[in-house]
């Protein structure tokens, strides 16, 4: 199970958490670490960080690996280079690589011989056109001997472990977890941006004995890191509650996205004011999705390039991400929408929750990022249905789309959350799904009503034949004694309760979270509940400190992932 983190700045408490097991591993002990999350999580950065702060001390080698290779030569050659460069880096801090592979061997031969003469004798097995898992062991073992030879502990960085697969072995990955046993001297720290594939391999092949990994997901920014992101940014501009929302509902926190906005808002002429204006906030999100340089663009056309080449006939592929964009989340929705049968939809499907595009929620399709989301739908659809050369019309309902999605978010932020509630619970259809990794089935209600509350619960009973279903909501922090009036509460039905949950919009604490766990109530948080509106499309609930400091809301959910 990935490592839960409360902070509401979370990427600060895995990088102290990161530099405790490294601070362990000087003292005997070690700890190997998996850090997993979609691309633009803020991983390499992450890495890039801590590569910069363990390079100034003395007692450590830290070595950083890129492993998203076109193939095994690549690696070879990043893998070696990385070494090297980890050497030099510990020799003299501004020394750079020298550019020439075999005159970096020569510089370093005088002070590591031992790990020299090791990559000479590996490049021969090379020459003989040994590229076989013999030679993956060597390569692999050439950090233990650098490490051993230098007399320093290893923190061994290696980025997208996943194209590890491209070494020439029948299992790669049971050969690595080897290495990793035999290496107690070296901490792996390793990333993935295929969270599915790299859960199955840390399962399946790097759990063993001394070669356990501590797994940590890296979630969007939560909303209150996404605030405090742009004050640090931009810190002369304000943005008011509003475009601070929208941005959080486009972006959903992903660092890439904010990257990528805040540098186009800051190329456009803002003006004298401290105020951003709307108008330059939506001018900024459509260059980025329009403009054949915008940087967002690029990206979503990259992406649907690599898409493309999952099987010859790509169309049915672009069209169930169009489908999903468009809100139909079941086969056969999709199905009818992209003109298969069921058959054929399931396995296009199945194809792309395989390669991590879409994810499958129970009996729904999601594709979770919001932001391309909105592009598939308002740029990529629309374009393809374009009968004329010149783009202006394009450009207009471009700018009609992103005007009416911050209206949106400016008309939602006004309904309460119990209507948000009672909204969700209508759309249910005997529907299967999953929450918080567990698969529930969801009832098409006959009633559903709102009973009397003591001002902290607003309790949501939804019933249908023999089915009852007993909803808390609760808009501040729960405590032990909400859990106690919930239970006396549930006293009050004199028909059996089949579920009873407690929606924690702004947090449990741990001892409310216990009794809750005890009396077999579910506990879904904002980013559970957000992930269920999501899946219904329906507009997502984003609540914020307030500019005084109180809490309104929970401070670091993100919108999407559940």
């Amino acid at each position: 199970m990935p490592a839960e983190l409360s902070s509401s700045f979370k990427r600060d408490q895995i990088r102290e958490r990161i530099e405790k097991w490294v601070d362990a591993l000087q003292n005997g002990y070690r700890q190997n670490i998996g850090l997993i999350g979609p691309e633009g999580f803020g991983k390499t950065h992450l890495l890039n960080a801590i590569y910069q702060t363990l390079s100034s001390r003395s007692s450590l080698l830290p070595i950083y690996v890129n492993a998203e290779v076109l193939d095994y030569d690549h690696l070879i050659d990043r893998w070696l280079h990385a070494l090297l460069a980890g050497f030099f880096l510990t020799q003299n801090p501004k020394s750079d690589l020298p550019e020439d592979f075999q005159a970096a061997l020569a510089q370093a031969e005088g002070v590591i011989p031992q790990t020299v003469e090791k990559i000479r004798r590996f490049k021969k097995m090379l020459r003989r056109g040994e590229k076989n898992a013999a030679s993956a062991r060597e390569l692999f073992s050439l950090t233990n001997v650098l490490a051993e030879e230098m007399g320093k502990k290893v923190v061994l960085m290696i980025d997208e472990f996943q194209g590890l697969e491209h070494v020439p072995s029948p299992d790669p990955f049971a050969l690595l977890g080897k290495e990793i046993m035999v290496e107690k001297e070296t901490l792996y720290l390793v990333t993935s941006s295929c969270p599915r594939k790299a859960r199955e391999i840390f399962h399946d092949k790097l759990s063993l004995l001394f070669g356990n990994f501590e797994v940590i997901e890296m979630l969007p920014w939560g909303f209150e890191e996404v605030v405090d992101f742009l004050k640090r940014r931009m810190p002369v501009r304000h943005f008011t509650d509003a475009q601070k929302k929208f941005i959080i509902y486009m972006t959903d926190g992903i660092p890439a996205y904010l990257e990528l906005l805040l540098e186009r808002l800051q190329c456009l002429d803002l003006g004298e004011r401290e105020e951003v204006s709307t108008e330059n906030l939506l001018t900024a999100f459509h260059q980025e999705f329009f403009d054949l340089h915008g940087r967002m663009f690029l990206r979503f056309e990259g992406r649907l390039k690599l898409y493309g080449k999952f099987s010859k006939d790509n169309a049915p592929y672009f069209r169930a991400l169009l489908a999903i964009s468009e809100g139909r989340r079941k086969v056969l929705g999709i199905s009818t929408y992209i003109g298969k049968k069921i058959r054929e939809t399931k396995k296009i499907l199945h194809r792309l929750v395989q390669e991590e595009v879409i994810a499958k929620r129970g009996s729904f399709y999601a594709l979770e990022d919001p932001l391309f989301r909105f592009w598939l739908r308002e740029v990529f659809q629309k374009k393809n249905q374009l009968h004329q050369p010149h783009l202006e019309s394009l450009k207009v309902s471009l700018s009609g789309a992103l005007e009416q999605a911050f209206r949106q978010v400016e008309a939602e932020a006004r309904v309460d959350v119990t209507v948000r509630a009672e909204n969700l619970f209508k759309e249910f259809r005997n529907d299967l799904v999953e929450v918080d990794q567990r698969k529930i089935c969801c009832p098409h209600f006959s009633e559903i009503a709102f009973r009397p509350s003591n001002g902290r619960l607003f309790p949501l009973l939804a019933r249908k034949a023999n089915v009852r279903w007993i909803c808390q909501i609760a808009r501040e922090p729960i405590h032990e004694e909400d859990v106690t009036f919930f239970l006396d509460e549930m006293k009050h039905y004199r028909k059996k309760i089949q579920r009873k949950i407690l929606v924690a919009l702004a947090g449990i604490d741990q001892n409310a979270k216990l009794m809750a766990q005890q009396a077999e109530i579910q506990i879904w948080d904002l980013r559970n509940f957000n992930a269920l509106l999501d899946l219904y499309n329906l507009p997502k609930i984003i609540l914020m400190r307030g500019e005084d400091g109180s809490s309104v809301g929970a401070v670091a959910q993100s919108v999407l992932t559940a």
